[in-house]
């Protein structure tokens, strides 16, 4: 446990930094342009995010699962082949990406309300895509626990884009100024994990090889690594998806100040949404590593860090219920007091979220992957129905209630995977 809360505070030290600057451009953006423009930039980055969704194959997760027993075995060769695997991988889907993005332009940005002048933005917006490409250098740097430089990383796109959206608010510059300040932090954060990703493996990996190296390496290589890349590809799209698809809809249903309103909800809830991802990253390595060694520490783990999380988002929860609408009314103007509702619920929904990482890790330690993905359609199956039914009665809250009640399914139903697991091993121990 002290090696994981030291992890995570190397991350959350880079992350509350990213937060209070990422609020910051986002206020300052939103005060600049209003609800409507603001809406605007929101979609042309979410449509960017949903695109490169599509192709988000999990080499992140692949290097840490496949790559922690090469790692503990000194065998560098077998570690450079993974490696090499899903580098190619992601340099194969961020290219495909950013041409699928570029080629429906034209026809997604009408349909979310934008001129031509906006759909040549959004086309533009689409070649930051290109530069996505960085699962392999981050699981790297999770190998060999350089979360420092994570965290980092997590505070360079909100810095650039305070100090350069508050150059633009100064400055009274058009929409097309802070759309380019937006994704140009989105390149330099990407940068920045493929050269210390670089520069580690030069270090760490390369150094190490013997005979051949790593020359002919291949997908077949690795047992199981295939069905497991596929695995992980539908979470992350499960985690992904639904959250960009239901803002591009309220787009299209309630127009773009609307799908605005949303999407600020999101991002304020990010504060703990982004711990949620932080806490997987942390764990799944340590959980990787005392599953392998047999150790009593993999329950005490998982469980300590869910009550933690849980019990921290319940405070944001309460905060946001009594308080919401004076923030943001104080902080942003009068014009956006209609998220505060929509605000809670989705604090709700990251608070869930935030129990289930350290879960859904373990269940994917000890090869539970299908398990927890099949929980997690039917979780995304549950939240479109209820995002479709309830955001035409009742609007923004119904987006939230959907999400809560979508978060909650995965929290419960891993929480049982876990204890049916337990029990199992604690059967085989006794035999």
């Amino acid at each position: 446990m002290r090696r994981v809360m030291g992890n995570f505070w190397l991350l959350i030290r880079g992350r509350g930094a990213a937060a209070a600057m990422a609020f910051g451009a986002t206020a300052l953006m939103a005060r600049s342009l209003g609800p409507s423009e603001y809406g605007l930039v929101v979609l042309m980055h979410t449509y960017a995010m949903l695109v490169r969704a599509l192709f988000d194959i999990g080499s992140v997760e692949a290097i840490v699962q496949y790559g922690v027993p090469a790692h503990q075995a000194g065998d560098h060769n077998t570690l450079g082949r993974l490696i090499k695997v899903c580098r190619r991988i992601d340099r194969q889907t961020s290219l495909a990406a950013t041409v699928l993005a570029l080629c429906i332009a034209p026809i997604a940005g009408p349909l979310m309300g934008m001129d031509q002048e906006h759909v040549i933005l959004l086309a533009g917006y689409s070649l930051v895509l290109i530069t996505t490409g960085v699962g392999s250098s981050i699981g790297i740097l999770r190998l060999y626990d350089r979360f420092d430089l994570i965290g980092q990383q997590l505070a360079i796109a909100p810095t650039i884009r305070f100090l350069g959206v508050f150059v633009a608010w100064c400055s009274d510059a058009p929409i097309q100024v802070f759309v380019s300040i937006w994704g140009g932090a989105y390149v330099v954060e990407n940068l920045f994990l493929f050269w210390h990703a670089k520069r580690q493996y030069k270090t760490q990996v390369k150094a190490g090889f013997s005979g051949d190296g790593i020359s002919g390496a291949a997908l077949s290589d690795f047992v199981g690594l295939r069905k497991f890349l596929w695995v992980t590809y539908w979470q992350s799209n499960l985690d992904v998806l639904p959250k960009h698809i239901t803002t591009v809809l309220v787009g299209h249903l309630l127009g773009l100040a609307e799908a605005g309103l949303l999407r600020l909800a999101r991002e304020i809830s990010s504060t703990l949404a982004k711990p949620a991802i932080l806490i997987r990253q942390v764990v799944f390595l340590d959980l990787t590593r005392t599953w392998h060694q047999g150790s009593d520490d993999f329950a005490v783990i998982a469980n300590r860090t869910a009550l933690l999380g849980g019990a921290a988002g319940m405070l944001f929860v309460v905060t946001s219920f009594f308080g919401g609408e004076y923030l943001l009314a104080a902080l942003l103007g009068r014009e956006f007091i209609g998220a505060a509702p929509v605000l809670t619920l989705m604090f709700l929904a990251a608070t869930l979220d935030l129990v289930a990482s350290p879960l859904r890790s373990a269940l994917y330690a000890i090869g539970k992957a299908t398990k927890v993905l099949r929980l997690y359609i039917a979780s995304t199956v549950l939240y479109l129905i209820f995002f479709t039914l309830l955001t035409s009665e009742w609007h923004l809250i119904g987006a939230g209630v959907a999400a809560s009640i979508a978060a909650a399914l995965p929290s419960i139903g891993m929480y049982f995977l876990m204890r049916q697991s337990r029990h199992a091993l604690k059967a085989n121990e006794k035999k």
